[in-house]
Order: C-alpha cells, then structure tokens, then sequence
C-alpha cells in the first residue's frame, strides 16, 4: 500500500482575528438563533454567579440573624431562578444543536459545490477517502466551534465578569487576590494551546491519510490480491495507525495536564485568601 501524494497545507500559524471572523461568518445567516443562544448562555452564566451570593444571603440574613421572613424571601428568589435557569439550560441546548446542524448543512452544501469546480488533475493525485474524510470531520469541526466554542467563550466571559463583581462587592481585598492569578492562567493556557493543537491538527491529517489509506485498499482489492501485497499493506496501514496513536496520546497527555495544573494555580490562590482571610 503506498500511500498516495497529498497536497495538504501546513498549518503553522495561530488564530487570527480575521479566521475567527471567517469561521463566525458561516452563522451570519442565522443571527436570530445566534442571539437567542448567547442570551440562554448569557443567563445561566450570571446566575451561576448570582446563586453564590444569594447562599451567602442565607447564611448571613436568614440563618445568623434568625430571621425567618428574610430567609423564606430569599429561598423562594433562589427557587424562582433554579426554575429559570433551567428553561434556560434546556434553551441553549436546543439552539445549539438546531445551530449546529444548519451550520453543518451549509458547510456541506459549499464543499459540495466547491468539489465541483475543482480540476481533474486534484482529483487524480488526491485520494477519495482522504476527501471524503476532510469534507465530513471540517464541517463537523467548525460547528462545534460556532456553537459550542461560543458557548464556552460566552460562559466563561459573563461567568468571570459576574463573579468579579460579586466578589469586589462582598470583600474586594480578598476579590483582587483571586483577580491576581487571572494573568498566570492566560499565560499557562496559552502555552498549553500551543502544543495542544498541534498535536490535534497531526490527529486529523493522519486520520485523513488513514481513510484514503482504507478506500484505496477497498477499490483496489483486486490489484492488491494479483499482487500478494496484503502484508506489506497490513504493515503500512499498521504504521500509520501507529503514528495516529502516538500523536492522540501526546494530545490526550498534555490535555490531562492541563487541567491539573489549572487546578494546582487555583488552590494556592483558595490558599492565600484563606490566609490572609484568617488573619
């Protein structure tokens, strides 16, 4: 099996502001549904932060003070907005997946018809499964990043805003404490990212090669048998599989890292506000 000539771009470049405005562009022609997802994403996001102080209200108002009239006032607020922020939930969910598959449905429809304009000669020297394998895992990629990517910016964006505000409000010695470690995370995340996606673009070109790898076995099984080439096949197919695995693992790896070093940072900044709290 020798594996066909690709000609596939190198991505070495970071994301600019112009892609993600390229990228954002596929859902302009859905703006209703988009600013009724970010508001669903917007809602649960500040009531997250919201529900945190209304605890500290209970605690403070209700059950320290013993008084009973201001404690059932503030369950039955905290209740109310349980249920809102369920509906809420329940919204951002349905809009992004009904997003999602308009985006993809597009998605498809241009590469489609891009397809048909392309030359002989690309298809001559481009493997089908290789194509097959990018028009479908693309247009997955890019729509889960319209949506849930914008959901994870939206979230964290409002979620930070909030719980600034709220903690600046009830101590804001001990709320700049917390705002202090902001910095060092941009800088982790950052350096995270960089070998991150590195490591998941080799995933998808080598899940590429593989597809194409399998339709031009498929197609040419009877080239293949007349040769005897099946274990020399075996072990190419087998090499690349191989690759594939070990660039997973170097991104399953460093994805896994991440998060406990996120999580290592956090306490010693719990640990400083529990410190200098004491005190």
């Amino acid at each position: 099996m020798t594996t066909p000539y690709i000609e596939e771009e190198e991505f070495s470049t970071q994301f600019t502001g112009h892609t993600i405005l390229r990228i954002l562009g596929q859902v302009k022609t859905h703006w209703q549904w988009i600013i009724g997802f970010v508001l669903m994403i917007a809602t649960v996001s500040v009531l997250d932060s919201y529900f945190t102080f209304l605890s500290k209200r209970i605690i403070d108002e209700g059950i320290v003070a013993g008084n009973q009239a201001a404690l059932k006032s503030i369950v039955t607020q905290y209740g109310s907005l349980i249920l809102v922020q369920a509906a809420a939930v329940f919204g951002f969910i349905y809009l992004a997946g009904v997003l999602g598959e308009r985006v993809r449905y597009d998605l498809r429809q241009k590469m489609f018809n891009h397809l048909q304009d392309l030359s002989l000669s690309y298809y001559n020297r481009t493997p089908v499964g290789w194509i097959m394998s990018r028009v479908t895992s693309d247009a997955e990629r890019v729509a889960e990043l319209v949506t849930w990517g914008l959901l994870d910016v939206t979230w964290g964006v409002m979620n930070i805003a909030t719980a600034t505000y709220f903690m600046i409000k009830i101590n804001w010695r001990l709320g700049l404490i917390v705002l202090a470690i902001m910095p060092i995370l941009v800088v982790v995340a950052a350096l995270f990212k960089k070998k991150i996606i590195v490591e998941y673009r080799e995933v998808r070109k080598i899940n590429s090669k593989i597809t194409g790898a399998y339709n031009e076995n498929i197609t040419g099984v009877r080239v293949i048998k007349a040769f005897g080439r099946e274990a020399r096949n075996m072990n190419e197919f087998g090499e690349l599989t191989s690759e594939m695995y070990r660039a997973g693992y170097r991104a399953a790896w460093l994805s896994a890292l991440f998060l406990p070093t996120v999580q290592i940072i956090s306490a010693l900044a719990l640990g400083s506000i529990v410190w200098y709290g004491g005190r």
